[in-house]
Formats: structure tokens, C-alpha cells, sequence
């Protein structure tokens, strides 16, 4: 790894890593707490809520600022304080109102984040992967010592780990590198929305969120079609700790392959592949091989695409819109789509079979194929030094 990218990469490993411990664990705390079920699921709504509109404000905030670390110092310790507030909250409200200014910070952060490192890597935007990997490492690491911890100790460990965990990605946050360049330009509202509105960006927003919302099932009921089709539960681990590891390579692997292949291309196979991930899901459950071979596609359908549509969000966008490109995608992609996705499965699942959600997921991601082969063209590059510059990625890896 290069000089000035390991405080990026351990600062995406302790984020994802405070992901891997709230995202499954944080409901385990809730129910220790006394909270009812339909309790937590109003609670998580408050994160799912927020995480639709903080990341836009922050991003705004950020593409406004000549130097991005102070604001994202800023708001990893914000999440610090939260995280502390949500450890000692014990009633509904008071978890409520410690919720929503974790996920203000929190879920605001990323996007900020994912700029920055792309700004930082310059013309050498094709090795993200090699950065974001640390991410899916640290997610996998550390939800796995938290089960442990948890299968010892009970839930009380759980606001104590996400607490070390927050703290750690502050810590990286206030070490960051500088960017080499300034923002020079900051593009007009006028700009700015036209931009929106055009057909490159509404197409790759529609994308975002036709895809991710075809993940629904997957994040939501994979390990009970699993569980209901005779796999035990060390089977279904080992399905996930595949697909995790499928992620992780592709990410070691994305500098290489962008360097050869183009990024509308690369967006293609990736929701081709996901339509035939979902395909056989649906149509074979119960062959062992093939539902492994379909965890292996984990690596074009969720590493190769987020990893395209950070590269691309920002080419889509007038120069000095890199954070709010971050944060549209995520927002529309995985936060309404993620949205849409639960409602749209849990429906499915009840009404037409558990294998109608996985089938549901293979038409959506069908669809966002047909539109990705649509044009989708590069907004034009700005003054050298602007984000439109920066975020370019090199050789043939340009949009068409």
C-alpha cells in the first residue's frame, strides 16, 4: 500500500467494522433492553429514515469546504458522542433521540469519506478497491468477535465494541491525509440540478436503486430460505463468509480490471451477473454447488458495482460535486432501494413463496440492465484540479 492511503484504509476497516457489529447486533442489544419487537423495528426505522437525507446534507456541506478532513473529523467524533449516548440510553425515546443523531453523523459520514479518498487517489482513482477491501475485512472480523463475545458475555458487550469501534474510526478520521489539490470550481444550483435531471444521471439512479432493491431478499431472508431448504447453521455461515471473501477479491482485484475494461461495461456484467445470481437462487436451492457458485457472484454483484458507481457517480455530476455524487447514489440505491427492497420481499415472501422474492430480485436487476446499456456519458471535465479531473479514472476505464 502506498504512502498516505493506510489511514484511509484503516479508517474504511473500523467503519465497516462498527457496521458489522450494529447492523446485526445492535436489535440483540434492544431485545436485552426490554424493547418489543415491533419497538425495535420503529427504532430502525429512525436509522433508515435518516439515512436516506444525512448523507445529502453533509455531502452539500463537503462540497463546499475547501478541506474535507475537519468535516469528516467533525462527524466521526459527532458519531463518537452519539455512540456514547446510545450506550447509556435505556428507554424508547431516549434510544430514539440517540439513534438519529448516530445516524446523522454515522450514516453522513461515508460519503464524505469516499471523496475524499478518491480526491486523495488522484489519477490513481482505479485502486479504490484496494482501500474499501479493508472495509469488508473489517466487517467480517469484527462481527464475528462480537458473536463470540456475545455467546460469553451476553448483549451488554455490544454498545461497549460499536463505542471502541466509533472511536477507532475517529481516530483514523483525525490522521487522514490531505488531498494534493483544492476545489477550484463549485458548480451553480442551476448546474447542479440540470446535471440531476439529465438522462446519465437519472439512468444511473434508477440503476442504483432498481439493483438494490432486488437485494431485498438476499439482506433480509437469505439465511431462512436457506434455513428452509435443510442447510444447517454452520452451512449458512459459511455461505455468507464466502460471499464476503468473493467481495474482498474482487476489491484486491478491481485496479487491474479497471485498467482494461470500461465502466459502463464493467456496470453490465456486474447486473448480469446478479441477474444470474438471483436466477439460480430462486430456481435451484437445493444444490449445495450451485448455491455456492451463486455466493461467488457476490463479487460482481455488490464489490464490482459499488465500486464502478463510486467511480462514475462523479463523472456524472459538474466538477466540486463529488460528495453529493457519493451520496445521491447511496441514498437512492442503498437507502430507498434498501427500503424498497424489505417492503417488496417481506411481501413476496408471504403471498407468492420464498422463491418469488429471489425471482423479483432477478427482473429488477434484469431491468437495470437493459438501462445500463443506455449512454452514459462523462460530464465535461472542468478546470485541472476539479473533482470531474480528479475523479477520473485512467487508461480505457472512461465513460461511453
Amino acid at each position: 500500500m502506498r504512502r498516505g492511503e493506510i489511514a484511509l484504509a484503516i479508517g474504511y476497516g473500523t467503519y465497516f467494522g462498527a457496521v458489522g457489529i450494529f447492523q446485526p447486533y445492535f436489535p440483540v442489544h434492544l431485545a436485552a433492553l426490554g424493547v418489543s419487537a415491533s419497538g425495535i423495528g420503529l427504532l430502525l426505522a429512525v436509522v433508515s429514515m435518516l439515512r436516506l437525507s444525512a448523507p445529502l446534507g453533509t455531502a452539500w456541506l463537503a462540497d463546499h469546504v475547501e478541506d474535507r478532513r475537519p468535516l469528516i473529523a467533525t462527524l466521526a467524533l459527532g458519531a463518537v458522542a452519539a455512540t456514547a449516548l446510545l450506550g447509556a440510553a435505556r428507554m424508547p425515546v431516549a434510544i430514539g433521540w440517540a439513534l438519529a443523531a448516530f445516524s446523522l453523523t454515522f450514516n453522513g459520514l461515508m460519503p464524505v469519506y469516499d471523496a475524499h479518498a478518491i480526491e486523495r487517489l488522484g489519477t490513481d482513482a482505479h485502486r479504490y478497491g484496494l482501500l474499501r477491501l479493508w472495509g469488508s475485512l473489517g466487517f467480517v472480523v469484527t462481527s464475528a468477535l462480537v458473536g463470540a463475545l456475545i455467546a460469553r458475555a451476553g448483549a451488554a458487550v455490544v454498545p461497549v465494541a460499536l463505542f471502541a469501534m466509533v472511536f477507532l474510526t475517529a481516530l483514523a478520521c483525525c490522521a487522514l491525509p490531505p488531498a494534493p489539490v483544492h476545489h477550484a470550481a463549485r458548480p451553480s444550483a442551476r448546474a447542479f440540478v440540470a446535471a440531476i435531471h439529465a438522462p446519465p444521471m437519472r439512468r444511473l439512479l434508477a440503476i442504483a436503486f432498481l439493483h438494490m432493491t432486488g437485494f431485498g431478499a438476499y439482506y433480509g431472508f437469505y439465511s431462512l430460505y436457506l434455513r428452509a431448504h435443510g442447510y444447517g447453521a454452520t452451512a449458512i455461515g459459511c455461505y455468507w463468509a464466502f460471499a464476503v471473501i468473493a467481495e474482498i477479491a474482487m476489491f484486491a482485484g478491481a485496479p487491474r480490471v479497471l485498467a482494461r475494461v470500461r465502466l459502463p461495461v464493467l456496470l453490465r456484467v456486474a447486473l448480469a451477473a446478479t441477474v444470474l445470481r438471483w436466477g439460480v437462487v430462486a430456481a435451484v436451492p437445493d444444490s449445495a454447488v450451485t448455491m455456492l457458485l451463486a455466493q461467488a457472484l457476490h463479487l460482481a454483484g455488490f464489490a464490482l458495482f459499488h465500486t464502478v458507481t463510486v467511480l462514475l457517480g462523479p463523472r456524472l455530476l459538474p466538477p466540486g460535486s463529488g460528495a453529493r455524487a457519493q451520496a445521491l447514489v447511496g441514498c437512492v440505491g442503498w437507502g430507498a432501494g434498501g427500503v424498497a427492497g424489505s417492503l417488496l420481499a417481506g411481501y413476496l415472501w408471504g403471498a407468492w413463496g420464498p422463491r418469488s422474492a429471489f425471482a423479483a430480485g432477478a427482473f429488477l436487476s434484469l431491468v437495470a440492465l437493459g438501462l445500463a446499456f443506455g449512454r452514459l456519458e462523462a460530464a465535461p471535465k472542468g478546470p485541472p484540479g476539479t473533482d470531474s479531473d480528479l475523479n477520473s479514472v485512467p487508461g480505457p476505464a472512461v465513460c461511453q
